[in-house]
């Protein structure tokens, strides 16, 4: 039965199928696959755990609902905030979190990078790099030295992509990239992008990957302005909280305004004096 449930969670027809139960209660098929992405699957192995965890679940709380907890007033009042607090969330993902606070333009990204450019100088050292990876030296260098000879950069890997037999020796590349030395790998790429003149391209660089050639385009130092690009996430970042606090705040102050809103107390100094003086 495990095979066919486990072959199943592609979303095939529903079915409920029984996998587990106890006294009157059962545990289906579609039961199983609401818990786990059924685009991914799940092994024989998680699905026991998720049985094992569901059953140890429900005896629990069998026991506790036999025992009266479950009509507590502690309990109830607990439900009550965790309904009320997901009813909330719920309009915040329509009204505050929805795409439209995520969503930046080229504009908005510069204006604030322009604004607020003293927060965005650089902390570490940092390269802008270009690089091909191939699987032998000789057309590594091959294509270094196309570049060489005045190739543009962006040309010379088309050419090199277009050509059936070169294509075949390259493994991948990577076009104006930022990085550091934390973010360049293996190692020895960064001991070369920090000591290769700006725009030209290195020697072929053996790592256990293949073999580089790499174009450092701009090299930068600590305390320096970093390109807009280089902060962009942070910036988007930036500008999503800060449209959601306005969203947010816009929300509340529509809502206030369609009820009759009072506060009937004081504020807190005002209501320690009451204390007081009674």
């Amino acid at each position: 039965m495990l095979t066919v449930i486990i072959a199943g969670c592609q979303r095939q027809p529903s079915t409920n199928m029984p996998v587990a139960k106890i006294d009157d209660q059962l545990l289906t098929v579609d039961d199983v696959h609401f818990r786990f992405d059924s685009s991914r699957g799940f092994s024989q192995s998680q699905l026991q755990q998720y049985l094992q965890r569901w059953i140890r679940d429900e005896l629990l709380y069998r026991e506790a609902v036999a025992r009266g907890l479950g009509t507590s007033t502690e309990i109830g009042e607990q439900l009550e905030r965790a309904r009320r607090q997901l009813v909330i969330n719920a309009l915040l993902e329509q009204e505050v979190y929805s795409e439209k606070s995520e969503s930046n333009t080229p504009e908005e990204i510069r204006s604030y990078y322009d604004t607020h450019k003293d927060e965005f100088l650089l902390r570490s050292d940092m390269a802008l790099v270009s690089y091909m990876v191939f699987s032998d030296r000789d057309a590594a260098n091959s294509f270094r030295n196309t570049v060489l000879r005045g190739t543009l950069w962006g040309d010379a890997v088309r050419q090199t992509l277009s050509n059936s037999v070169q294509m075949l020796k390259v493994l991948t590349k990577g076009d104006s990239l930022y990085h550091t030395q934390a973010s360049l790998l293996p190692p020895e790429l960064w001991r070369v992008a920090s000591s290769t003149p700006a725009n030209q391209p290195s020697f072929p660089v053996k790592t256990s990957e293949g073999y580089y050639v790499i174009l450092v385009w701009k090299f930068a130092r600590p305390g320096q302005p970093a390109d807009v690009r280089f902060f962009e996430g942070e910036i988007r970042s930036r500008l999503s909280m800060e449209r959601r606090s306005k969203l947010y705040n816009a929300l509340v102050e529509n809502l206030r305004a369609k009820h009759s809103v009072q506060i009937l107390v004081g504020s807190s100094e005002d209501s320690t004096q009451m204390k007081s003086a009674e």
